[in-house]
């Protein structure tokens, strides 16, 4: 594991403090580990200047991760921190890490407290579903994405190509071929669509064909299902047979896309932030269909360390993270799809893109992206052996079956852990 500032965890600490006059009294000193960009920490910050209006004798520290290297590398720096006997007071983090973190019983159930907080029903109640374990909820929802197609709307109109809709892989795979640029050489000079570099990312293509590289229950690997090769199979022949995106890398093309290098990605609405920035001529669309139009949905949420001192205290600092006033400006700036409805309807955030409607529309056909408690185990396999196949050092057939004996390798290691708890 590198360093804290130079590498693999890239964050940024700052400690928030107010000295408005209040009669609480209550001295304190609380931690605060948060994840994203910009949307996020200045979200953050005026959420903790309101706590700090109730509580001006509490100094938090806040450092936020990028999450620039996925949530495996997430993990591993958590529980570092709980190994090492310096945890923060209360974690932001993603459904991703859920279930290994509930496993290991390092958060305290928050139910009493959401009980007493009738502000929480403006929620989608599938997100705090999502937050529960063994019927206990560890995290209090906060913004969610699911990955759509984002797409350059003023390299549409060049290709002569309809905004898309309602549209199948075949339609998809047509698009990218009319959106990709050749120079006279026969370089390329803008790509239809960037094949996808992240485990998140490439999910919709296995939903859409009604699949998963991991079983429903998230305890065995599901990858010797024919439809996971074929799904494989077409983002393979995207890159090698129409030549429509590069190998997948490892860097992912936003800027690309922001600079109209590239005409279609597949992302959450974090992205807007910088579309804005970059004033991008840009829309979302339902990601294309095969057998259904399913998407993955990821989501983060909060929750108080059970090694907090202060674990009262901390949950009133949640409360203040997952309030509406932050939800709608975490989602106005640009950060995730706001997990208040209230939120998610303000004019501000359905401003842009034109279709930001589609993000709440859609999540009754989403499905969470696969979590076990084996994550960071699992998402390094998938991802190595994936991008050996769509770079052709292994082939699709044997890649599949390479990727499901090294995953069920690992769920036996994972039920192993368990046994001997």
């Amino acid at each position: 594991m590198k360093s804290l500032l130079t590498g693999l965890f890239i964050a940024s600490s700052v400690t928030f403090a107010a000295g408005a006059a209040s009669a609480d009294d209550t001295t304190a000193n609380l931690r605060l580990q948060a994840f994203g960009g910009d949307a996020q920490l200045t979200a953050v910050k005026h959420a903790i200047e309101r706590f700090n209006q109730k509580y001006p004798n509490v100094k938090v520290e806040v450092a936020i991760d990028p999450i620039s290297n996925g949530w495996g590398d997430y993990v591993t720096h958590v529980l570092s921190q709980f190994n090492g006997g310096n945890a923060y007071d209360v974690y932001g983090t993603a459904i991703e890490t859920f279930r290994t973190f509930e496993e290991r019983g390092l958060f305290v159930p928050l139910d009493d407290y959401i009980a007493k907080s009738p502000g929480y029903s403006d929620f989608d109640p599938s997100l705090f579903k999502y937050s529960s374990y063994q019927g206990k909820t560890y995290f209090i929802p906060i913004g969610w994405n699911n990955i759509m197609i984002n797409y350059n709307r003023e390299l549409f109109k060049e290709a002569g190509l309809d905004y898309p809709k309602n549209w199948t892989w075949d339609e998809f795979r047509e698009a990218a071929k009319k959106l990709t640029k050749r120079d006279a050489a026969g370089n390329v000079t803008q790509y239809g669509y960037e094949v996808p570099n992240q485990n998140f990312f490439v999910q919709p293509w296995f939903l859409t064909n009604g699949t998963s590289p991991l079983n429903a229950d998230w305890t065995a690997s599901n990858m010797l299902d024919p439809k996971v090769a074929e799904t494989l199979q077409f983002l393979h022949d995207l890159i090698h047979v129409d030549k429509v995106s590069p190998i997948p890398g490892n860097s992912t093309m936003d800027n690309q896309f922001d600079a109209g290098q590239v005409a279609m990605i597949s992302r959450g609405h974090w992205i807007i932030e910088n579309a804005k920035k970059a004033k991008l001529d840009m829309d979302v669309a339902n990601v294309p269909s095969k057998l259904n139009g399913n998407t993955v949905i990821g989501f983060g949420g909060y929750g108080v360390s059970k090694t907090s001192k202060n674990q009262e205290l901390a949950k009133e600092l949640v409360g203040a993270l997952t309030s509406e006033e932050t939800q709608k400006e975490e989602g106005e700036l640009g950060g995730g799809v706001p997990g208040r409805k209230s939120a998610a309807d303000s004019p501000a955030f359905l401003a842009f893109p034109p279709s930001a409607a589609l993000y709440y529309q859609s999540l009754p056909h989403t499905i969470p992206v696969p979590s076990p408690a084996n994550f960071q185990d699992v998402e390094k396999i998938f991802m190595r052996n994936y991008v050996a196949m769509m770079a052709d050092e292994i082939s699709i057939a044997e890649g599949v079956k390479r990727t499901d004996r090294e995953l069920n390798e690992s769920f036996k290691r994972l039920e192993a852990l368990q046994k001997a708890k």
